[in-house]
């Protein structure tokens, strides 16, 4: 028991516990969120107490710690609203009678590198499809669920890494700081025929603003979008096989879950909390899934909370876990008629994520 004493006193309570009881422990933790977790406030380390008293007694297999959004509150971080009924149909009905146009037909027939709806895995960061994690200011997560679908998209067909601006399409999208849909920054691209802005141009200040009108001096358009679920139901959750083939044909995906405490802690694993309610599922987080591993039968997902959440500012999450895959839809970015250049950060993307 001597090595158990020189435990921090945060993880020696659940030591201790699983020791009396014979129950499986939390992964271990990364060094960086040993170092974070020694800062953590008092109500922060009582709170992953029983965070990991809970993932102990379920024998759940991820941890939580300080990440960096636990002293922030959920409305701070995510920010998506429930779509209204009417809404719904209206969506169902645009996604039936709406035809791809001839340009996506061929580009859907181009698969991503690697990727293989029958696979047992595949991570499109492995093949370079995925921008670098970015860290929302305020509850504008749809927004960056979109944007991170869209630049992947915009990889794959013309071969360049971008960084478009979420407050852009705050701005000028139905939607703000206190919530909004990742489909309505895709249909005000395709419907409308507008193109984002640069990040360095308009980044995001976490505050609502006004849209300034013009055309941005970008190519950053898109085509074509849609739903997932084939029924054109946007507030349905997918199924796993329909959104491993939308990877394949379109890019990353954006996609909604429902967020808790427990998942804004998140510190590395397969996370799981609660099984995916498919006959009346709901959601508050948008975040974007670039790829699976049928042999953790999760999801892989990046997220706009920063690299101090999860893996690097990714999660692997069960496929039935927390309604993940509601409302996933996908876009097709225009093939731009200039050369954009690749932003300086993109490697950091292409190490693999930590397997557990």
């Amino acid at each position: 028991m001597k090595h158990i004493k020189k435990l921090p006193g945060l993880l020696l309570g659940i030591a201790l516990l699983g020791c009396q009881f014979g129950m499986a422990q939390p992964i271990q933790l990364s060094e960086k969120y040993k170092q974070r977790e020694l800062k953590a406030p008092e109500n922060v380390r009582t709170l992953l107490l029983n965070q990991r008293k809970q993932i102990t007694e379920q024998k759940l297999q991820f941890n939580v710690s300080f990440t960096g959004v636990s002293s922030k509150t959920l409305a701070q971080i995510t920010g998506e609203k429930e779509v209204p009924v009417q809404e719904v149909n209206r969506i169902k009905q645009y996604i039936v009678a709406r035809k791809l146009t001839p340009a996506a037909i061929d580009i859907t027939k181009i698969k991503l590198l690697g990727c293989i709806a029958s696979s047992k895995k595949y991570d499109a960061r492995t093949q370079g499809y995925v921008t670098p994690v970015r860290d929302q200011k305020c509850g504008n997560c749809w927004a960056y669920s979109a944007l991170g679908a869209y630049e992947g998209s915009f990889k794959k067909i013309n071969g360049s890494f971008i960084d478009a601006s979420e407050q852009y399409a705050e701005n000028c999208v139905d939607g703000d700081c206190g919530g909004g849909f990742a489909y309505k920054v895709m249909e005000w691209m395709v419907d409308n025929n507008k193109n984002l802005e640069k990040e360095t141009v308009v980044p995001d200040a976490g505050v609502n603003q006004p849209c300034a009108g013009g055309t941005p001096s970008t190519n950053y358009y898109a085509t074509d979008w849609g739903v997932v679920d084939p029924s054109g139901d946007i507030s349905k959750i997918a199924s796993v096989a329909a959104i491993k083939d939308a990877i394949c044909k379109y890019g990353p995906i954006a996609a909604s879950v429902q967020v808790t405490g427990l998942f804004q802690n998140y510190a590395g694993g397969v996370f799981y909390e609660f099984a995916s309610n498919y006959n009346s599922p709901s959601s508050n987080h948008a975040i974007t899934i670039v790829g699976w591993d049928d042999d953790k039968g999760a999801w892989l997902i990046k997220n706009s909370w920063g690299t101090d959440w999860g893996e690097d500012g990714y999660m692997w999450i069960k496929y039935n876990s927390n309604n993940i895959g509601r409302r996933a839809a996908w876009i097709i970015a225009k093939k731009a008629t200039l050369t954009v250049k690749p932003i300086k950060d993109v490697k950091i993307q292409n190490k693999p994520v930590i397997q557990q």
